[in-house]
């Protein structure tokens, strides 16, 4: 097993073989600070990355290939977005507070807009190889408004996956493809044709691949539930939220 040091150093060796003419300025832990044409700085944090191949540390290949792809991408001249590859992800407050402190330019780096009083859904360009994050000046480019590109991040979301419904006794599951299950809350599915539980739909959303429905009024998988998010945030990857939310009046919001 690479402890974090080792595998960070690893992972820098790869991604300076990807790019030609990077530089690693610094490697602390699981960051790593490149420079690129002698002036552009970035910063990778290889947390997930690195979660990911604890779990699996037989499949670390695949895990490099993966977020060396990702990181790759950060340093290729931006091409025109299709914006039919362009879907909405769903993050919390943390993941805001987290890059604040390190991105003094998030306002330029990210488009994304409040969805509660929790969470945020931020808009990415996903491709056969990449999934990449919309800037300020990417959604200029594409000449339209911010609620034009809600509607269309949701439609194309609704148009490009397969939901799988698991679970019984009014506690269920959905999956789809390990990177949208947290967006889900944004269809137009939550009613109680769909779902019938006890009392009003709760869902949580420990993280981005994991979105877990029951009912407001059953307390035994209400419980279960608030355990499995403890379980998560204390142990998982591309965490999304420790909240339950509520659905009501058309949208879920915060207990």
């Amino acid at each position: 097993m690479l402890n974090e040091i080792e595998f960070s150093t690893e992972f820098a060796k790869r991604l300076t073989e990807k790019v030609e003419g990077l530089k690693i300025f610094s490697i602390n832990g699981l960051e790593i600070q490149t420079e690129f044409e002698n002036s552009n700085e970035y910063k990778h944090f290889l947390n997930n990355c690195y979660s990911e191949y604890l779990r699996e540390p037989e499949n670390i290949e695949e895990v490099f290939e993966k977020y060396l792809n990702s990181s790759d991408s950060l340093y290729k001249p931006n091409g025109t977005i299709n914006i039919s590859d362009i879907l909405p992800v769903i993050k919390d407050e943390r993941f805001i507070q987290s890059i604040l402190k390190i991105n003094p330019n998030f306002e330029k780096n990210h488009t994304y807009e409040k969805y509660n009083s929790e969470l945020y859904i931020f808009y990415v360009e996903d491709t056969e190889t990449n999934i990449n994050y919309l800037t300020q000046e990417d959604f200029e480019k594409l000449n339209i408004e911010k609620s034009e590109l809600k509607k269309i991040a949701i439609e194309n979301l609704s148009n490009s996956i397969e939901i799988e419904r698991h679970g019984e006794n009014d506690y269920y599951m959905l999956l789809v493809d390990g990177n949208y299950e947290s967006s889900m809350i944004l269809l137009d599915i939550w009613n109680e044709e769909n779902f019938k539980v006890k009392g009003e739909i709760v869902v949580g959303i420990p993280s981005r691949d994991l979105l877990i429905i029951t009912g407001k009024n059953d307390a035994e998988n209400i419980k279960k539930l608030k355990q499995t998010i403890s379980e998560i945030n204390e142990n998982g990857d591309h965490l999304v939220s420790e909240k339950l939310f509520e659905y009501r009046n058309g949208k879920f919001e915060s207990i």
